[in-house]
C-alpha cells in the first residue's frame, strides 16, 4: 500500500511515449492538494518546449511547472522552497547530475516523483534514468499500445520516424517532437521496433 506522503521516498514512473507517465505522476500528487502542509512543485527541463505546463499527452490533466536548464539540474535546489513533494517530468533529458540532486532532495526528507522515458529511440537506456531507477523506492513501468498497423500488443519502445521511416541509429538522441514536421514518434512493441544502421 502506498501512503499519501512518506518523507524521503523516490518514486519513478517510466515507459515509452504515450504510456501515461505524466498522467500517473500528476495523479500521484493530485489528491495531496487536500493535505495541509504538503505543497508540491513540478519541474521539467527547458529543452521540452512543447508547453510551459506539465500536461498529459491528451491535455486532460495539466499543472504549472518550473523550467530547469537540463544541463544544470542543480538549479532545482535553488527553486525548492518549503515543498515536501517534488515532481520531475521528462527526467531523461536532464544531465546525469540530476541523480545527485534527487538524492539530496530525498536525503532532506522530501518525497520525489520522477517520470521519464527509460529507453531512447534506439531501445538503449536513456540519460540519467538508469541511475534514478536504481535509487527508486518504487518503480512503475508502464506500457503503451503498439502503433504498428495491425498490431495492438503492449508497446515498450519509442519509435522515432523521419519522413515516415524509422530513424537511423546515428540520429541525435535528443529531439523534441515539434522541432520538425518530418519527425514523429510512435509506440512499438519489440517485434515492430526498428533502428536501421546508417
Amino acid at each position: 500500500m502506498r501512503y499519501p506522503i512518506r518523507p524521503g521516498v523516490l518514486e519513478v514512473f517510466c515507459g515509452p511515449m504515450k504510456s501515461g507517465k505524466t498522467r500517473e505522476a500528476i495523479n500521484r500528487v493530485d489528491k495531496l492538494e487536500y493535505i495541509e502542509h504538503h505543497d508540491y512543485r513540478f519541474v521539467k527541463p527547458s529543452v521540452d518546449t512543447r508547453s510551459e505546463h506539465v500536461e498529459s499527452r491528451f491535455g486532460e490533466l495539466s499543472v504549472t511547472c518550473t523550467l530547469i536548464d537540463e544541463d544544470s539540474p542543480e538549479a532545482l535546489l535553488d527553486v525548492v522552497d518549503g515543498e515536501t513533494i517534488i515532481v520531475v517530468d521528462e527526467a531523461q533529458f536532464f544531465d546525469a547530475s540530476i541523480i545527485d540532486v534527487v538524492r539530496r532532495l530525498v536525503d532532506d526528507g522530501r518525497n520525489v516523483v520522477v517520470s521519464g522515458l527509460d529507453l531512447d529511440f534506439r531501445g538503449e537506456p536513456f540519460g540519467a534514468m538508469p541511475g534514478l531507477l536504481s535509487l527508486a523506492d518504487h518503480v512503475t513501468k508502464l506500457t503503451g499500445i503498439c502503433d504498428f498497423e495491425g498490431c495492438s500488443n503492449p508497446g515498450t519502445r519509442t519509435q522515432r520516424l523521419i519522413g515516415g521511416e524509422p530513424a537511423p541509429s546515428d540520429a541525435p538522441t535528443v529531439r523534441v517532437e515539434t522541432e520538425s514536421a518530418e519527425e514523429s514518434y510512435e509506440v512499438r512493441c519489440k517485434e515492430h521496433h526498428r533502428v536501421p544502421e546508417s
